[in-house]
């Protein structure tokens, strides 16, 4: 048919029996083209022996191994299908005729590629048309035309090409290997199919292992642990991931060769196997490295930052306490001469090394401050530490005001508030009962000392809480309420020492009895105390954070606006108008929107003063530099409107004569044009000129007024020049004040000392 494939699909009808459809074809184009008396069975094995000789074609592409240059591609077909059957029992490959009668041929062949589609045990006890037909059955499902009948080849010797034909289309359709490639040949592929689950399941494994493990968020506060933790993170980056992507590029590389048989069907791929999901495993390990990585290295950075302020802590303590001791010694040399009856010898030796311990401390306070910020791991042993320095400089502070007379010299360095910070951060644990368990003291008697070391607990707590400080700007504030959470947390925590000391009362016997149970009762009763004073100053706390924090921003807010304002530029160099009042536009916008939130802020300062805070007078001052900054922004906007008229005035006027000057100019040069005559002026030309000189002196008559009335605006023009840093005067010009607006005053007030630090601080959050 002209080149056309021979196995091309026509139209194949529906009461076609099951065979190739290239047959059907085939054999209906010859029954509309040969002669009617035909048999159609004739035609069918013409048809047959026809595709068979087109199917003879291409077997000389066959490669097999163990092949030599001179075997020809029956011989080679012959070879391969020896080496592809060899090792089933009672199977003999040695022709293309008798040794194929049985169908065992075929169902090895296809057995050795897909071992899932054919029984071999079935395939040994079935008939030789059993077997034909089902392993020409199974072919056919793998592409493999049919182009036989088990009839046809369960014959006393089958057609030799019809069986190379058949033989070949199998060859064509399973796998190889290609020649001088890689590949995995059909012996191999169960092999290469449990490494390559192995290689998988070992990798994937290791990787959801390693993933929970960098998704860890629990870091140790200790800088060494933690900097260990960072250096096999290095580690394990550094010398476990390179091997475990070799190990991923190994297995994509199997799954290359796998693939052919994975398509063939031979292996079924289950689901998270792919090359494609291990990638996406590896993609979850790689981000939370990463994650971790971000999140370790500042951590280390900040504990090594944290460790060396301990450092510090430990080094200056030493030092102090050597001054300490210098000083002790000496005051009680001091003493034993004043015993004596000699003059004193060390009292300015005494008075520099105080001085120099106060120095000392007032930056170990600060210092100990950060590490409590910090959750530095042993922040409290070092505060212990530093309270312990303070508690000794202050006794021989008051030894030396009492031996000299002279306390005014030895009260002067660490202020009171960095004592109160220290005083808030230590926080004294009241003594377990096993503390006071002795080998002298009955057990009622320990019970004794127990209860009164609780009883003299809360009465030194409730000092602390009546002595406490409230902070006279939003960061004392917030240091005072973080102090006494702690404190609070101590106090809620001591109810079990309480229950301790109520189970020890059945303990006890006459006569100590009463006195326990006298001792218990006023326990309960300063420790109710205790718990009320304490819940009372964290709501106080509470409460004075969220005004003065509201109110800070509002402070900061109106500050902006003032500077922005003060900083405005009003002079001649900004002449564009349009900007300036749009400027002062979105000025009285805001300050309408920001008026209901600022009063909001005076409410809450009313009624916290109505409640009779304790805090009082820091809540006064927020609520008076409130009013005052507001009343001066208001008087700004009233600067700006005064602005804006003059600005305008002053530029229109320019504009104005400016065009009169222009005007001026050129009716100047247009008579001078005009008005020009010499002798040879005819009588009749200079009459004309002069009847219009007059015409043009009486229009210069009625200009006139324009000019005067520049000139009266021109003293009523407020001059923008004088405003221009770049302008120097020369001469000294009046100032009118158009408010009593005056800047030095916000400075001034002691609460908004640290107001830059603050903005920037709300910036930050």
């Amino acid at each position: 048919r002209g080149g056309q494939s021979l196995t091309s699909t026509g139209h194949t009808p529906s009461n076609a029996p099951q065979d190739m459809p290239g047959l059907l074809y085939l054999k209906g184009t010859l029954l509309a083209h040969v002669h009617p008396v035909v048999h159609e069975d004739t035609l069918v094995l013409l048809c047959r022996a026809l595709l068979q000789q087109v199917s003879l074609q291409p077997i000389s592409d066959i490669h097999v191994t163990g092949e030599s240059e001179d075997m020809s591609a029956k011989e080679r077909l012959l070879l391969w299908s020896q080496q592809t059957t060899e090792g089933y029992a009672g199977i003999r490959c040695e022709n293309f005729t008798t040794c194929w009668r049985d169908g065992r041929l075929f169902n090895a062949i296809i057995h050795k590629y897909r071992p899932d589609l054919i029984d071999m045990n079935t395939v040994a006890v079935q008939s030789n048309l059993a077997n034909l037909e089902h392993a020409f059955f199974v072919a056919e499902k793998l592409g493999v035309a049919r182009l036989l009948d088990p009839e046809d080849v369960d014959v006393s010797s089958p057609d030799e090409k019809s069986v190379i034909t058949y033989v070949s289309s199998l060859y064509d359709a399973f796998p190889k290997v290609p020649e001088g490639g890689e590949g995995i040949s059909a012996n191999d592929v169960e092999v290469k199919w449990v490494e390559y689950q192995n290689m998988v399941n070992y990798l994937m494994q290791w990787i959801r292992h390693h993933v929970t493990i960098m998704s860890d968020r629990t870091f140790p506060n200790n800088p060494v642990e933690l900097k260990a933790l960072y250096n096999q993170y290095l580690q394990f980056k550094e010398t476990e991931i390179p091997p475990k992507e070799t190990d991923k590029l190994k297995i994509k590389r199997l799954y290359k060769l796998l693939e052919v048989w994975i398509e063939f069907g031979r292996i079924r791929l289950p689901q998270g196997y792919h090359p494609n999901d291990i990638e996406k495993e590896w993609g979850k390990l790689i981000i939370a490295m990463l994650e971790r990585e971000k999140i370790l290295r500042p951590e280390v950075e900040r504990l090594e930052m944290l460790q060396q302020i301990a450092n510090r802590i430990q080094r200056d303590s030493r030092s102090c306490e050597d001054k300490l001791i210098l000083a002790r010694n000496a005051l009680q040399a001091d003493t034993k001469r004043l015993e004596s009856g000699l003059q004193f010898q060390h009292e300015a030796e005494i008075a520099g090394y105080l001085l120099e311990s106060e120095n000392l401390l007032r930056q170990q306070v600060i210092d100990a401050q950060i590490l409590i910020d910090g959750k530095y791991y042993q922040a409290d042993q070092l505060v212990q530490r530093v309270a312990k320095l303070r508690d000794e400089l202050m006794a021989i502070r008051t030894e030396c005001s009492s031996l000299y007379s002279k306390g005014h010299s030895y009260v002067t360095g660490v202020d009171g508030g960095t004592l109160q910070t220290l005083k808030l951060m230590q926080i004294r644990k009241p003594l377990m009962k096993s503390a006071f368990v002795d080998q002298n003291l009955t057990e009622e008697e320990v019970n004794m000392k127990f209860v009164q070391d609780l009883l003299n607990w809360v009465e030194e707590m409730q000092v602390q809480l009546d002595r406490v400080e409230w902070g006279s700007d939003l960061p004392s504030v917030e240091s005072h309420l973080e102090n006494h959470k702690n404190v609070h947390k101590a106090i809620e925590e001591f109810e079990s020492s309480l229950k301790e000391a109520k189970i020890s009362e059945i303990q006890m016997t006459a006569p100590l009895k009463l006195s326990y149970a006298e001792k218990l009762h006023k326990l309960e009763s300063q420790y109710s105390k205790l718990l009320n004073t304490s819940r009372n100053q964290e709501r106080h706390l509470d409460t004075l954070y969220d005004f003065v924090s509201r109110a800070t921003r509002e402070l900061i807010w109106l500050n902006e606006k003032e500077e922005e304002e003060v900083a405005y530029d009003w002079s001649e160099r900004n002449p564009n108008i349009t900007r300036k009042k749009e400027y002062h536009a979105e000025l009285m916008r805001e300050l309408d929107q920001k008026e209901e939130v600022i009063k909001s802020v005076q409410e809450i300062a009313e009624q916290l003063l109505l409640e009779n805070h304790p805090a009082r007078l820091t809540i006064e001052a927020y609520r008076a530099a409130m009013q005052t900054q507001w009343s001066w922004i208001l008087q700004l906007c009233h600067c700006v409107e005064q602005h804006l008229r003059e600005n305008a005035a002053y530029f229109e006027f320019f504009s104005d004569a400016k065009e009169a000057m222009e005007y001026l100019k050129n009716l100047k040069d247009a008579i001078y044009r005009k008005y020009s005559c010499d002798r040879s002026s005819s009588l009749h030309r200079l009459e004309d000129l002069v009847q219009e000189s007059m015409e043009e002196k009486e229009q210069l008559l009625q200009y006139k007024s324009t000019v005067a009335g520049l000139v009266g605006r021109a003293k009523a023009i407020i001059q923008l020049k004088p405003r221009n840093p770049d302008c120097i005067l020369k001469t000294s010009i009046p100032i009118k004040a158009i408010c009593d607006y005056r800047q030095i005053e916000v400075r001034n007030l002691n609460f908004l000392k640290s107001i830059t630090d603050v903005r920037a601080q709300l910036k930050f959050h």
